[in-house]
């Protein structure tokens, strides 16, 4: 937009050709595109003035560290507290990048000098701790960065929890699961979740970001524990893997339907076919659930279009299927000889798909 009154025109004539119920708040809108012309700055000068903002708060912190001010607990949760306090309010009072930068820094610095200052000596009651400052900042402020760290922090903090207090990682299994399940209900339903205009709505962003990202690092840090244990055979290790592995296989056949029902009678014939190679696949790497849970990312994400989450998946896929070809138990002619047929299969699938086409879906 170049100026207020191309914004006015634009905004006059999506209202005159819309629906009369749909209503659009002006000022807001203007109030928005002033924002973002006011702050726009080149992308250098807003990196540099990030890390100088971060080497600031660090430094100030070296400096109360250095004077000895913080040695005492009592001057570790008063700063802390102070910390906090001063970031919320910047991060809720203003709208900028380098407020933001600045706060969020000072958040965590806080966040830490308070858990710090409170108990250092039960893991059990810094989790608990960390889960309160954030669900309690989820509460106060929605903004976006910081939402994003403190649904990361929550995650974390409860996945910590259940690690700490069990030896077997199959419950980090069921709670990677779990969240996966959230990832999907939160794409299912996005246009609900958002008309709801409740603290759901301004979370959403962050929330399927942390979702996203929550469930992949998870799953790789199963399929990581088992074959660091896989020569003494942790049983624990296994049975996380393979619980694993079979959620994701129903939910990609769930997936898969979901995108079989869209076509509706075009693939119908053709559903037995695609649902014994898609088992076929699954099946083959059972050992490796990082696989197809970079398959359901990427099915779910393009089937809802999240570009962001696509990205992942298939940054994922090519790690995992990396990591899944490095484990095998063959020779390296092999494992050759398996990629180049993999190759192959792939390079058909792709000539079956495109011949398939008809000529005003080819691009």
């Amino acid at each position: 937009m170049k100026n207020r009154q191309e914004i006015v025109e634009k905004i006059e004539t999506l209202s005159r050709d819309s629906d009369p119920a749909f209503q659009i708040n002006t000022n807001e809108v203007l109030a928005t595109y002033q924002h973002l012309d006011e702050n726009r700055t080149n992308i250098t000068i807003k990196i540099l003035s990030i890390l100088g903002v971060i080497i600031s708060v660090l430094s100030f912190l070296g400096a109360l560290f250095s004077l000895n001010l913080l040695d005492d607990k009592l001057n570790l949760i008063i700063c802390g507290s102070l910390f906090l306090i001063i970031a919320i309010y910047c991060i809720k009072k203003y709208n900028s990048i380098i407020i933001d930068t600045a706060s969020i820094t000072s958040y965590i610095v806080g966040g830490w000098m308070l858990i710090y200052g409170i108990d250092t000596d039960h893991i059990n009651n810094i989790l608990i701790l960390c889960l309160v400052i954030n669900l309690s900042t989820l509460a106060i402020v929605q903004r976006y960065l910081i939402s994003l760290l403190n649904i990361l922090c929550i995650i974390y903090a409860l996945i910590a929890l259940i690690s700490y207090n069990t030896d077997h990682l199959v419950w980090i299994a069921l709670m990677n699961i779990v969240l996966m399940v959230a990832l999907m209900y939160v794409l299912m339903q996005e246009a609900l979740l958002l008309s709801k205009r409740n603290i759901m709505s301004t979370i959403y962003q962050s929330l399927r970001i942390a979702l996203t990202l929550s469930t992949i690092a998870t799953t790789a840090y199963i399929v990581l524990s088992h074959f660091k244990t896989y020569e003494t055979y942790d049983n624990n290790t296994a049975i996380a893997l393979y619980t694993l592995s079979v959620a994701y296989s129903v939910l990609i056949l769930y997936l898969v339907r979901k995108i079989i029902q869209k076509f509706d009678n075009r693939m119908a014939n053709k559903s037995i076919l695609i649902y014994i190679l898609v088992i076929l696949i699954l099946g083959s790497t059972i050992i490796n659930p990082g696989i197809s849970g970079a398959i359901i990312l990427i099915l779910l994400c393009f089937y809802y279009q999240y570009k962001f989450g696509l990205s992942i998946g298939i940054i994922a896929l090519l790690f995992f299927l990396w990591h899944f070809y490095y484990n095998l138990n063959f020779s390296l002619l092999t494992k050759s000889i398996f990629l180049m047929l993999s190759g192959f299969v792939f390079l058909a699938i792709y000539y079956v798909i495109n011949s398939k086409k008809i000529n005003n879906e080819k691009i």
